[in-house]
């Protein structure tokens, strides 16, 4: 199977930022030119991640989706951000994304996080996984939404192994931003996972993509900073 790059456009209050570590933020601009650089550069997909619209309660951003589907690019868009309920999910595809991404409504609703992908189907869903190994090689979880760690929930466990998705995207989010500091030790504790994966954070060298690329339980690269 072709091994896909996704290009990873990070949004708060409507401007595409740089983030790094998921502390710092800088802003880059009007996030509609990045996503027409990535389709004009061949991109196999764009992720469109709207990082506040969940702790800040705001719901998905349709306005940015609208305004992405104006564009007319040819590139699948992903979107994730504010996703609380299969009406959200149901209407951010209806107004133009090509899949979504998910992760607050699973720990906190799993009934609701079923409904969606029994609804829309799982092959339209990537569940977001920010994580780091700790010294004794247990995976610990990031709560974006929370923004500290917690242990990965059995909600979360069960979305994978179920494969309520069809991809997991894979977050080291301590490297997150940086150049080339993906721990691709990660990669050997997920292998219990059936999920394929989408490997994100740290990553812009083509020597390690292509190292992580390899990796049989991964499906996708994404690229963000770089």
């Amino acid at each position: 199977m072709k091994k896909r790059i996704i290009g990873v456009i990070n949004v708060m209050n409507g401007l595409a930022v740089q983030s790094f570590g998921y502390k710092k933020y800088l802003p880059i601009g009007n996030p509609k030119i990045l996503i027409k650089n990535l389709d004009r550069w061949g991109a196999d997909e764009i992720l469109v991640n709207a990082i506040d619209r969940s702790f800040l309660k705001l719901g998905p951003d349709y306005k940015l989706i609208n305004e992405i589907n104006s564009l007319k690019i040819c590139t699948p868009i992903i979107y994730g951000g504010g996703i609380k309920n299969l009406e959200d999910a149901k209407k951010v595809i209806a107004s133009g994304a090509d899949r979504i991404l998910i992760e607050s409504l699973i720990n906190k609703n799993l009934s609701e996080f079923i409904k969606i992908s029994n609804i829309i189907g799982s092959q339209s869903i990537i569940i977001s996984l920010p994580i780091k190994s700790d010294e004794k090689k247990n995976l610990i979880f990031f709560d974006s939404k929370l923004k500290k760690e917690i242990k990965i929930s059995e909600n979360m466990i069960k979305a994978i192994n179920d494969k309520l998705a069809s991809e997991v995207l894979l977050i080291d989010y301590l490297n997150e931003g940086y150049s080339d500091q993906f721990n691709i030790n990660i990669l050997n504790l997920l292998k219990k996972f059936e999920t394929p994966l989408i490997c994100f954070g740290g990553i812009s060298n083509e020597n390690l993509i292509k190292k992580i690329a390899k990796k049989e339980n991964v499906n996708a690269v994404a690229i963000g900073n770089s």
